[in-house]
């Protein structure tokens, strides 16, 4: 990412970029998209993610030109646009990820995860965390029924359980797996909303 310094006052090329100066809108983001950027990856995982959170925050900052207060400085603000960005990025990324627990549950290996793989094997990483977090028997039913796909009635000889107390340690487990992921990734937002700086 460039890394090029500013050679006039902030305040002067804030003033310029309220009034539509496109390289004074170039020196703001040449100083501050790298740390943009490195924030993106920290929260993201994903260097394409990171460079669209460059990308739209330095667009909501243009697009908001006119509003900005010329007597502040201007990082706070682009702080708080990345957040919005990477928040909003999160929440997209959870459908995916409760989506990706889903497949992993079901061994899905015919899904096309080219696109998302890098979330999916980051998904999977806590997704295995979860399992552990199962009690012994509802972890056993969970693993005999994702990992080695046995039916309902086949766990259940294995065993020695009725046909719906496995259904019902599967069913729990799956949402025990489910929430565990959605804390992990609301907890990464929180951060985000607990930072003040890049």
């Amino acid at each position: 990412m460039p890394s090029t310094k500013f050679h006039q006052p902030e305040n002067i090329s804030i003033e310029q970029l309220v009034n539509g100066n496109e390289q004074a809108f170039s020196m703001i983001f040449a100083e501050y998209s790298p740390q943009v950027y490195y924030i993106g990856i920290k929260y993201l995982k994903s260097e394409d993610l990171a460079n669209d959170v460059v990308q739209d925050t330095f667009l909501k900052l243009w697009n908001y030109r006119t509003h900005i207060d010329t007597s502040k400085p201007i990082k706070p603000l682009i702080v708080t646009f990345a957040k919005r960005v990477i928040l909003n990025m999160i929440r997209d990324e959870k459908r995916k990820i409760l989506k990706h627990v889903e497949i992993l549950a079901r061994k899905d290996a015919s899904s096309n995860l080219t696109e998302d793989e890098v979330l999916f094997n980051e998904t999977n990483k806590v997704y295995q965390e979860a399992i552990k977090s199962l009690p012994e028997k509802r972890k056993a039913v969970f693993l005999m029924k994702t990992m080695q796909g046995l039916s309902n009635e086949e766990v259940a000889e294995e065993l020695g359980l009725s046909v719906n107390t496995v259904k019902s340690h599967y069913t729990k487990g799956l949402k025990t797996v489910q929430d565990f992921v959605s804390k992990y990734y609301g907890l990464i937002a929180v951060a985000i909303v607990s930072s003040e700086t890049l």
